[in-house]
């Protein structure tokens, strides 16, 4: 299998050693690093495969092997770098988010949240039925409200990889079944395509707020 330039090493005497597949290459490691930095939380492997370049595909490949794979890569780097963001669901300003996908949206819009416009985490949507449901985030101003689901499962293609991703499609299509029955307006999803693009994100959400403040009584 080809991989990148770097996928070998030279040894003294100036022959080729192949490297290992399951090994992450030095190109594996720095999109890991600038991903890493730029979505200021260490992300899923699932992001990678949005990443066109050998490396992004190596590093999806190597997620895709199991854990094992991608913990070693999460050790290489963090052995090699050591400003990295930290990972999991806790934020830097120490919210609790539910996933790694919630918390790189976190990440992302906290920088540009005006002051008059509050960030909510799982709020609860009430129905007329007075049955309840919680939306992943929600983007509150005054009385207005848009809520947002973050797809961790896949991307807007809705191709999944795996029985995992499968299994939280379903429930990811459940909540909006839920939107719908209960006759509520149809939430903002953001897919993880869009996660590795944090300015789209705070430009989406730009958009909102605009979009709340002029409805607003």
């Amino acid at each position: 299998m080809l991989l990148s330039h770097s996928s070998s090493t030279r040894t003294g005497s100036g022959c080729s050693v192949a490297r290992s597949f399951f090994e992450p290459t030095p190109d594996d490691l720095l999109l890991y690093r600038e991903l890493s930095l730029r979505l200021k939380a260490q992300p899923p492997s699932s992001l990678f495969r949005y990443i066109p370049s050998p490396a992004g595909q190596h590093l999806t490949h190597l997620g895709d092997c199991g854990k094992w794979a991608w913990a070693r890569v999460i050790k290489v780097a963090m052995s090699r770098w050591h400003d990295l963001p930290s990972r999991g669901k806790i934020a830097c300003d120490g919210t609790h988010l539910n996933s790694t996908p919630e918390r790189i949206v976190w990440e992302a819009l906290r920088p540009v949240v005006p002051s008059d416009i509050v960030i909510d985490v799982e709020p609860c949507l009430q129905t007329a039925s007075s049955a309840s449901f919680f939306s992943d985030l929600g983007i509150r101003f005054q009385s207005q409200v848009r809520h947002v689901e973050v797809a961790g499962c896949c991307g807007r293609d809705r191709v999944v990889r795996n029985k995992w991703e499968a299994h939280l499609l379903k429930g990811l299509d459940r909540r909006l079944g839920a939107y719908r029955t209960y006759g509520l307006e149809a939430p903002e999803i953001w897919w993880l395509d869009d996660l590795i693009d944090p300015n789209g994100l705070r430009r989406r959400f730009l958009e909102i707020v605009d979009q709340l403040r002029r409805a607003a009584p």
